[in-house]
Formats: C-alpha cells, structure tokens, sequence
C-alpha cells in the first residue's frame, strides 16, 4: 500500500485520519503544519497528501502550492471545515492551487480512504 502524509493541527483528526489510513493498509506520516510537511515531502518519500486547510505557520493552500513546484506529481487530497462556513471557499482555491481532490469535514473516513485509491489507482497528481 501507499506511504501517506496527513497534515492536520488537530491531534485529534490527525490521530482519526491515521487509524483509517492504517487499517486500510497505508503507512502513514504525519506534521501538524505546511512549512514541516515541505521538508517530509522534500526528504522524505511520501505517495500521497491529505491536507487540512487552514493551519498555523504554513496553511494547506500555501502547502499545495509549494509541494506542486517540487513533486508535481503527488496526489493531493485538501479536506477543511473552513472558518465561518467558508469551506468550499477554501477548497476551491486548494483545486485552483493544484489539489488533486477535496472533501469538506465532516466526511466519513470511508470517503478519503475511497478518494485515497481512486487518486493511487489513476496516478493523479
């Protein structure tokens, strides 16, 4: 299965978003900000992302944009709850940035763990 980055600043979704991914067989890495997960992609092998949005120091929108200069390849999945009723805002802007998918919290786990294989099966970065 994939290696997976899960970026989040809340533990607790982080801590939700691991178990799934694990139980579906993928490795999972994990960092609670954009700037941290600019260095894991940089140096370390991640197949996919799963980014939250709206986060300290480097947010998700600022992230995809960063990761697509040096692995434009990488499937990126861009999940937010948005402040004020603002996600699909967000989101939007995340796929205009170059996320590969988006879902908006709450999801169910079961809809990344099928956004995950539909992105690993067709390659889509």
């Amino acid at each position: 299965m994939a290696q997976i980055l899960v970026i989040d600043d809340d533990p607790v979704l982080q801590q939700v978003i691991r178990l799934t991914l694990e139980a579906a067989g993928h490795t999972v890495l994990r960092c609670d900000n954009g700037r941290k997960a600019i260095d894991i992609v940089t140096y370390d092998h991640a197949d996919l992302i799963v980014t939250d949005i709206i986060m300290p120091e480097m947010d998700g929108i600022e992230m995809v944009r960063a990761v697509r200069r040096v692995r434009p390849e990488l499937p990126i999945v861009a999940i937010s709850g948005g402040s004020n009723g603002n996600a699909d805002d967000y989101l939007g802007m995340a796929k205009v940035f170059g996320a590969s998918m988006t879902l908006t919290k709450p999801f169910r786990p079961q809809d990344l763990v099928t956004a995950i294989a539909e992105l690993l099966e067709n390659g889509s970065g």
